[in-house]
């Protein structure tokens, strides 16, 4: 094995989440290719329901070597939180991608999944088609696939296993998510997001959870308005841009705005058809008055202190227009215990006694729900919704 293969197969085998690979008819010439220590190879016959449904269990992730011979409908349902890596076959155009695995793969393929290609032509059709970002492409060095399937091994396990930068004296806000942004917004996309002390797998399953509260709310906000009339959505913390794609399936124009350029960089590359913007120290949003329908954060205000929250709520009033909603994915739950955490969790009521004061009380609660993540044992999340009254000052 090559040296960094086999550093990365060291770091997945300490991790204890081996990498599945599906090698389907490749098997043979798969198994003893050198892959790093941690992967485990999968043929035809290892891929029936109870096999399948143990290997995807122990599982960090799921190369799809085979696409085409795969048994999706051998896929537990629950299982599709396993971060997929699929590698589409060379000697196939788009066309018949398209028709054979839109419904059973592509259409499941989400921001944390990957897709393995060296075709560009196929891969910009592919990504335009089903809103895939740019972060999620490899473009393999190698046509044969055992080594593809080193290639892309060594990069899951060398994710997984790379160090996290240390805290830097007290906890502050903006500087904090400005080194974050720094760090993970090119070189581990799926740590810019959600949890940045842990991997692919486990952000994937926070992702889900989330998109199954907020993309309901999203998809009434969109069907409330005039379908000829364009959707004007701002997300603030928008991070390296995953929820661009959810928004973009809607048919609306979404904004997003980070205080790291970094992540408004990267993002920029992802989404290239959507608007970012860096939010400067003073935290004064570049948009005019009533310039949005729906304004949304997501795990990004519960990371400030009260001042901040107060600023940020009040921009984000200030940009909605009367009649548009303000959409809250937060954490409700939680202790604030030294200068060193980055949480200042606020009570749902101390919350909306905050959002009530920059309002001018003129906000109406539509919707609340609790948010549970399958990692915790309470449910310390909440997505609440509310709608701006008053008249527009502008049409």
């Amino acid at each position: 094995m090559s040296g960094p293969v086999q550093e990365a197969g060291k770091r997945g085998a300490a991790l204890g989440r081996p990498v599945a690979v599906y090698a389907g008819r490749y098997r043979d010439r798969v198994e003893g290719a050198g892959l790093p220590e941690g992967c485990e190879v999968m043929g035809e016959w290892d891929v029936l329901p109870h096999r399948l449904s143990g290997v995807l269990r122990r599982a960090g992730a799921l190369v799809l070597l085979d696409l085409l011979s795969f048994p999706y409908e051998a896929m537990p349902r629950g299982r599709w939180d396993v971060p997929v890596a699929a590698v589409l076959p060379q000697e196939h155009d788009e066309e018949f991608l398209v028709s054979v695995l839109e419904k059973p793969l592509f259409e499941r393929l989400g921001f944390f999944d990957l897709v393995v290609t060296a075709d560009d032509a196929l891969w910009e059709a592919l990504g335009a088609r089903y809103g895939w970002a740019a972060c999620q492409r490899i473009r393999p060095e190698s046509e044969d696939p055992a080594g593809v399937a080193r290639e892309v091994c060594g990069m899951l396990l060398s994710e997984e296993g790379a160090e996290l930068p240390s805290g830097r004296g007290p906890y502050e806000a903006r500087e904090y998510w400005r080194r974050r942004g720094e760090r993970f917004a090119r070189e581990a996309s799926h740590r810019a997001i959600c949890s940045a002390a842990h991997g692919r797998a486990f952000n994937k399953a926070i992702h889900g959870v989330q998109a199954a509260a907020l993309e309901p709310q999203l998809a009434a906000v969109r069907s409330a308005r005039a379908e000829d009339l364009p959707l004007e959505v701002l997300e603030v913390g928008c991070g390296v841009g995953r929820w661009a794609a959810s928004l973009g399936r809607l048919g609306a124009r979404y904004t997003g705005l980070d205080v790291s350029e970094a992540m408004v960089g990267a993002a920029g590359e992802n989404f290239p058809w959507a608007r970012f913007e860096v939010l400067e120290d003073d935290l004064e949003f570049p948009f005019e008055d009533e310039s949005f329908d729906l304004a949304f954060t997501v795990t990004v205000l519960h990371h400030n202190p009260t001042e901040i929250k107060r600023r940020l709520l009040s921009e984000m009033w200030r940009v909605v227009r009367p009649g548009g909603r303000l959409a809250f994915l937060e954490d409700f739950v939680g202790v604030r215990r030294s200068d060193d955490e980055t949480v200042y969790p606020m009570s749902v009521s101390a919350f909306v006694e905050l959002l009530v004061g920059v309002s001018g009380g003129e906000a109406t609660m539509e919707h609340f729900e609790s948010v549970k993540y399958p990692h915790d044992d309470f449910h310390r999340g909440g997505l609440m919704v509310v709608s701006r009254l008053g008249v527009p000052r502008r049409w």
